[in-house]
């Protein structure tokens, strides 16, 4: 760059003349006037307002030659058309025509960069002298102050609004602010919230402090809104870390893994038995998808069906084991396990679910499935061998529950607060602290992803989940999931990696793993795991479905996609997936509708921000996103 406006201005040619001052107001007029023209006849009385009209046309000729002269080139700087003045590319090319051009750029890089090329207010410390262009001057330093915080805020949310935001970008961006005008109270309320929003609040704390010296100065403190936004930060930073195509998806080879389907607990006397039970049940099937040796189908589509009541469907699950377990009254039931292929029991054992022994039934059982299928598991234990309090066990059950019923905010935060009182009671469990996590990150996901803290709080709780047992592959699972949408894509796939390590066989592991797949780039591994997923949860809940589709949408397989939200029993959470698909498939009716209903859940948001949600490696899957979106009427 040869040519500084902002601050002291500046050429750095090669030239050894000396460069007009009026050439730097010449320029600077251009390019901030509309469509960066100007008529002869405006220009020559902005420069010269004292002088006479004639005279001053003159003027502008000579100095318009001189600056020619510098560059050897007739529109270096200035192009004539007719009776009209442009800006040259050298001009265009100076850190206000950098600025200016950046205002419409949508790569946060480009941006940052032209920001921080504004080096101080307009021509700083030109003598202008003439009262006409003093005023102007005033003028265009306010306007492109406003314009520069307007873009330096939108830029501070756009770093870090998933919560991964670099400090280094952030520091830099807010001292550029700083130096332009050091006491502006908005500009440090934007860089608090940009580093806690990126999980430092030690240095979102720092800045308050810095304001708090520059007012100092005067005499003043900050005012009530950045004492709030302050408290809030603050507290935000205390929970964050509190760790107290279609259908038919073709054809499967048939597993060498002995395949094992716990069915619908049933009562003796018909009547349903009580929904401890079958929460229990489900968790202990959920426990073995860790053991290499046998699979474990997913309880969603293996408790359709009771013992005696198998229809049609139950062929999907091809299984060869199957678990039955039948209710006596509300806390005793007998549970065996029968050789699918010649009827055989290979076990039975009876157990009681008193509150007192719940946890230890859970143990036996699930260690009795194990050494049955296995010739050698894994030497540890499906829990840690400590004693955990009952009442926060049947808590835990109930959030899981509610997480695989529906997927609305309402379910989601009564799970959430179940598996919290789950915690008070028993600190120690970690499959708790893991789907609260579940909880905070699929919030932050329907909510438009507006709200960092959640992330850093589904981060803290995975972390504690990890810290309490190394060995729940649920943990990890969720820490791979948080940093995926932070868009730390190496660290996602590390988790990933030691999550399915630890549960290779869990269904919902194998569907999360495929949809981050898909998002770092790898979308025909990603739809092997989707379909090994369904292969374990072939009568799946709508979330397996959805991300399916988003599998099928980076695969551009768009009808596909379209197919596989037909499964949803409610589309919601799929809608951003179904209006894009729909606009890229053809059906631009269908995807306008899509569009109506998708406006009201992310009010005021536009295509690129609804796009931006997903956490996509390459930029130009999120350009294509946001392009279905705009092809949907969304602008």
């Amino acid at each position: 760059m040869q040519l500084r406006l902002f601050g002291l201005p500046h050429y750095g040619g090669t030239s050894a003349e000396f460069f007009p001052a009026k050439a730097y107001i010449l320029l600077a007029a251009l390019l901030l006037a509309p469509h960066q023209t100007l008529s002869r006849q405006t220009a020559a009385s902005l420069l010269w307002e004292d002088v006479e009209h004639k005279r001053a046309l003159g003027n502008l000729r000579q100095l318009i030659l001189r600056m020619r002269n510098l560059t050897g080139s007739s529109d270096g700087f200035v192009k004539g058309d007719g009776n009209n003045l442009l800006a040259g590319h050298l001009a265009e090319t100076s850190d206000l025509g950098r600025f200016l051009r950046s205002l419409n750029f949508d790569a946060p890089a480009e941006r940052s960069d032209a920001l921080l090329a504004v080096g101080g207010e307009l021509l700083q410390g030109l003598d202008v002298g003439q009262h006409h262009l003093y005023l102007w001057l005033l003028s265009e330093r306010r306007r492109l102050k406003d314009l520069f915080f307007s873009a330096y805020v939108q830029l501070m949310d756009e770093l870090t609004r998933f919560g991964a935001g670099k400090g280094a970008d952030i520091a830099k961006l807010t001292a550029a602010a700083v130096r332009l005008e050091p006491d502006r109270e908005e500009t440090y309320q934007a860089a608090m919230s940009a580093y806690a929003r990126a999980g430092n609040v030690l240095e979102s704390n720092k800045i308050f402090e810095a304001l708090q010296h520059e007012l100092r100065a005067d005499g003043r403190v900050p005012e009530a809104a950045t004492f709030a936004l302050h408290r809030r930060l603050r507290s935000a930073s205390v929970s964050s870390y509190d760790k107290d195509r279609d259908g038919n998806l073709g054809d499967r080879p048939r597993r060498k893994l002995a395949r094992v389907a716990f069915l619908r607990p049933a009562r003796l006397d018909g009547r349903p038995p009580a929904g401890g039970i079958r929460a229990f049940m489900e968790d202990v099937a959920n426990s073995l998808a860790r053991f290499r040796s046998f699979s474990v189908l997913a309880p969603h589509s293996t408790f359709a069906f009771e013992t005696d009541t198998c229809d049609d469907r139950y062929s999907l699950l091809r299984v060869d084991y199957r678990v039955v377990a039948r209710v006596f009254d509300d806390a005793r039931l007998s549970v065996s396990l029968i050789d699918e292929q010649g009827g055989e029991i290979v076990w039975s054992l009876e157990i009681v679910l008193a509150e007192r022994h719940i946890h230890s039934a859970f143990r036996v059982l699930s260690k009795q499935v194990a050494i049955a299928l296995a010739h050698e598991i894994e030497r540890i234990q499906i829990e840690p061998g400590r004693q955990h309090n009952g009442e926060a066990y049947r808590l835990m059950l109930e959030g899981q529950q509610l997480l695989n019923g529906r997927c609305d905010l309402p379910f989601i935060r009564r799970a959430r607060s179940l598996f919290r009182r789950a915690i008070d009671l028993d600190h120690s469990l970690a499959a708790a602290r893991a789907r609260i996590a579940q909880t905070l990150q699929l919030e932050w996901l329907m909510l438009g992803g507006n709200d960092p803290h959640l992330l850093h709080r589904a981060k803290a709780e995975a972390e504690a989940s990890r810290e309490i047992d190394p060995a729940l592959g649920v943990g990890f699972w969720m820490e791979a999931v948080v940093a995926l949408y932070q868009r730390d894509f190496d660290r996602s796939a590390e988790k990933f990696f030691e999550a399915e390590a630890l549960a290779p066989n869990s269904a919902d592991l194998l569907l999360q793993h495929a949809d981050a797949l898909a998002h770092f780039g790898d979308c025909e591994t990603a739809w092997e795991k989707f379909q090994s997923a369904i292969d374990l949860n072939p009568l799946a809940p709508d979330i397996y479905w959805w991300a399916g589709a988003s599998i099928a949408f980076d695969r551009k397989d768009y009808i596909g996609a379209v197919n596989l939200c037909s499964h949803m029993n409610n589309d919601e959470p799929a809608l951003r997936i179904l209006t894009a698909s729909h606009a890229l498939s053809g059906d631009l009716d269908n995807a306008r509708r899509c569009a109506g209903r998708l406006r009201e859940n992310y009010p005021g948001m536009s295509a690129r921000d609804i796009a931006a949600l997903s956490p996509d490696r390459d930029p130009a899957a999120n350009e294509n996103f946001c392009n279905a979106l705009r092809l949907a009427g969304i602008k």
